[in-house]
């Protein structure tokens, strides 16, 4: 029961890689799904590529902020089990390393800039030059596959070895919107995440 509450409480095949370009796709502001009442600061982003290898499908996700574009690259593993079965938590719902985020320059930098912002954090001037590597954990009662239109719910453990920044955070992902959701899961997790993304 603990473990649980834990998770719903308050490298690369490039020989065999597809590529898809959605870059026409129109960007819409992050901010725009927010519900101030709720008080969760949950973004969207829009995928405008995508490039599956042999292990993973690597998206690049971008959304406007006050004017600028910003974005991210998530990679995410094409080996993600279902994570809940029967009611019950599944072993093959977690994939160490299963999620990695990079910048992909100048609109990662205004990335981390609105998250903090918005996280009311400090704002710090660059996201970071590391891959960010995290756990993921399916929320989902069947396996994500990447190649179906569907929605994937995951949660992220952030630096799990390191207890001043660990941290988690949602990744849900619609394949059929084309759309790549960055979710809260506590408020005491913002000071970390931002100092993950820009250290």
């Amino acid at each position: 029961m603990g473990l649980f509450s834990l998770l719903f409480g308050c490298k690369d095949g490039s020989s065999k890689a597809q590529h898809s370009d959605a870059s026409n796709v129109q960007l819409e502001e992050i901010t725009a799904r927010m519900d101030p009442e709720e008080g969760w600061n949950d973004i969207f982003l829009k995928v405008t590529s995508e490039v599956v290898t042999d292990s993973s499908h690597v998206y690049i996700a971008k959304g406007l902020y006050k004017g600028k574009t910003v974005g991210l690259q998530f990679e995410v593993s094409s080996d993600i089990g279902a994570g809940l079965v029967d009611g019950k938590l599944a072993q093959n719902g977690f994939v160490a390393n299963g999620v990695r985020i990079v910048s992909i320059g100048v609109e990662s930098d205004e990335f981390v800039k609105a998250l903090a912002e918005l996280y009311e954090q400090p704002v710090p001037p660059t996201f970071t030059k590391r891959e960010i590597s995290a756990t993921a954990f399916s929320l989902n009662e069947n396996a994500v596959d990447l190649d179906q239109k569907d929605k994937y719910k995951m949660k992220l453990f952030l630096e799990e070895g390191d207890e001043q920044l660990y941290s988690e955070v949602y990744v849900n992902i619609d394949t059929d919107m084309g759309e790549i959701e960055l979710a809260e899961k506590d408020q005491e997790y913002r000071e970390p995440i931002i100092k993950i993304f820009s250290r």
